[in-house]
């Protein structure tokens, strides 16, 4: 075999070096030492911090929502420990055993987490699948189903417990209508309020005094700091981190006194409907403020269902209304004094009288007054009519007076307008005026003045409002504007336009409807102490009348001015509404010493 001999053969020719390419890889280098500079060093801080955030959770620490006490001290309005049941994703290839276990052991637990026992196992795989965290299966569980998992934990992989909070009101549904509910935040009020302090599915003030005062008495939440792997699971606190400690929401002091408010309460029974409204007139302390029918705000605290919110909320009885400050009704006679007080401001006097009771008054056609089956009353001056309740002399005054004069009088007394109660929702009521007919295209004819004198025609008011109302002429002419919280109150101010020797004339009229034999309110007395009131009837077309009744007590220095409107109570005799503020005035004076004596 021939072998060649390259011995003496040329070099061979060795290509230049490819510049290109080491030109192009040495750019690569650079641009790559450049990002990773950017990236380590320019970038930084924005690279940690992600990394933290990913490492690090940050757990808000709900802050203990402020009490809420009666005058007294009683507690209104507390917090209890909420518990609930979660679920962990990582035993998911355990819970086609785990469920229908946890179901056996609480046989409710279906209805509790809201699906049929068949779909139990599909809907909580399908929750567990959003997150990598334990999930919540049952929100507010009682102690009994806490003890029943912990007793058989070991058969319920995956299946913990966490604490959390909750509003209690221990009194139920007693001072409902004025403290209110709590609720969920929704998903729009979430990106609202996140910035405010607030976190998703946190529970803020819905109703009454728990939304009124909601910054007051939410607080301020914290945090602490949890560390996670890449899992995202949870390992344990993390010391580099320091918790903000969360801070408790004030308390709450309300002018209620809760032993007044169960007397007011007890005095509805189980089937009236109305309101009962007492404030203090030397200052607007609000005593009792009761809606009937009403609800139990413990049943927001807990997750309520729609279908049991649609039934609250439709229920034709309104228990979520609140009459007390939302309902409107013709005060009836109550507004007597109202025309009193429009006749005293322009030139009648007290000595006044008109043509004589004889049951009816004709002007166009027949007025009746409600003492026509006895024959009327007489010839009255204008105490006595307010006494006796005379229709006709009030007929004949509204018509001399005319509306012009009339509702002037019917401003300056808050009527028409919000008495301004820290509490939302309060009607302004109607108050009939030439601009009020106008408004509304309706004819205005003299003879309408002959209802709106004695409360009746488009006049409408609150149970507030005749209070506010009462407390004006108990103190004659000092207005204190109602309020619910104590030690918050304006300072009282003196009515303008009417004068204080006014308000005495009425006010003796008051006190003859209790105290004189002729008065329609003689039920009302209460021995050792001097009452004056004023009773109303209110004509309901939709069924039997409604009775009213105002009254304030001691005579000689108010401390106390209610209303009362009980519905549909027209045909119980004597008037329901004088009993039951006479029930409420009999447990008052318990509690509260009367240094003045009756004769």
């Amino acid at each position: 075999m021939l072998y060649g001999d390259y011995s003496n053969s040329e070099d061979r020719k060795i290509g230049k070096p490819p510049f290109i390419y080491i030109f192009v890889v040495f750019g690569l280098m650079v641009i790559l030492a450049v990002r990773l500079f950017q990236i380590q060093v320019f970038n930084y801080n924005l690279y940690y911090n992600k990394s933290e955030d990913y490492r690090i959770k940050r757990i808000i620490i709900e802050a203990p929502r402020g009490f809420i006490y009666d005058r007294n001290g009683e507690i209104l309005a507390t917090n209890r420990m909420n518990y609930s049941v979660t679920i962990d994703p990582f035993e998911i290839d355990k819970f086609d055993d785990t469920i229908p276990r946890l179901s056996s052991l609480v046989p409710y637990f279906s209805n509790m987490y809201g699906v049929h026992e068949a779909d139990l196992v599909d809907s909580i795989k399908v929750l567990t699948r959003k997150t990598r965290n334990p999930s919540i299966i049952i929100q507010d569980a009682d102690f009994r189903t806490l003890s029943i998992i912990e007793e058989h934990s070991l058969e319920l992989p995956g299946v913990g417990c966490i604490i959390g909070q909750r509003r209690d009101y221990p009194h139920g549904s007693l001072v409902c209508h004025v403290i209110g509910y709590m609720g969920k935040l929704t998903k729009e009020e979430t990106d609202i309020l996140l910035e405010r302090g607030y976190y998703k599915n946190q529970w803020i003030g819905r109703y009454g005094i728990e939304q009124r005062y909601e910054n007051i008495l939410k607080g301020k939440n914290g945090a602490k700091f949890l560390e996670k792997n890449y899992l995202n699971r949870f390992l344990g606190t993390i010391s580099d981190y320091t918790p903000d400690p969360a801070i408790p929401g004030k308390d709450a002091t309300l002018t209620i006194d809760y032993r007044l408010q169960m007397a007011a309460k007890e005095a509805f029974g189980d089937s009236v409907r109305g309101a009962i409204v007492a404030l203090n007139p030397q200052n607007g302390e609000v005593l009792i403020l009761v809606s009937s029918p009403s609800f139990d705000p413990n049943e927001f605290a807990s997750i309520i269902t729609e279908e049991h919110y649609a039934l609250l909320v439709n229920d034709p009885e309104k228990p979520l209304y609140n009459r007390a400050i939302q309902g409107t009704y013709s005060p009836g006679s109550t507004f007597k004094m109202v025309t009193a007080l429009a006749g005293l401001e322009n030139g009648i006097t007290p000595n006044t009288k008109f043509q004589p009771c004889r049951g009816f008054y004709y002007f166009g056609r027949e007025y009746e007054c409600w003492n026509r089956d006895a024959g009327g009353h007489g010839s009255l001056d204008m105490i006595n009519a307010i006494t006796q309740s005379c229709n006709v002399y009030y007929y004949q005054l509204g018509i001399k007076l005319g509306i012009e004069k009339w509702y002037p009088t019917c401003e300056k007394l808050g009527f028409g307008r919000r008495t301004g109660i820290d509490l939302s929702g309060e009607e302004t009521g109607n108050l009939p005026s030439p601009a009020f007919y106008k408004e509304r295209n309706i004819t205005y004819t003299p003879g309408m003045t002959l209802n709106l004198s004695i409360g009746q025609g488009e006049n409408d008011v609150t149970p507030l409002q005749l209070a506010n109302y009462t407390g004006i002429i108990a103190m004659e002419g000092l207005n204190a504007k109602p309020h619910l919280i104590m030690k918050d109150f304006e300072t009282p101010k003196m009515i303008e336009g009417i004068s204080q020797e006014s308000f005495k004339v009425v006010k003796k009229g008051m006190f003859g409807v209790v105290n004189n034999l002729r008065g329609t309110a003689k039920s009302v007395r209460i021995p050792g102490h001097i009452i004056a009131g004023k009773t109303g009837t209110v004509q309901n077309p939709h069924g039997s009348d409604h009775k009213i009744f105002i009254a304030f007590a001691p005579y000689d220095d108010p401390a106390i001015a209610i209303a009362c409107v009980a519905e549909n109570v027209g045909e119980i005799k004597p008037s329901l509404a004088v009993m039951m503020v006479k029930h409420v005035l009999v447990e008052y004076f318990k509690y509260y010493p009367d240094d003045t004596t009756s004769d």
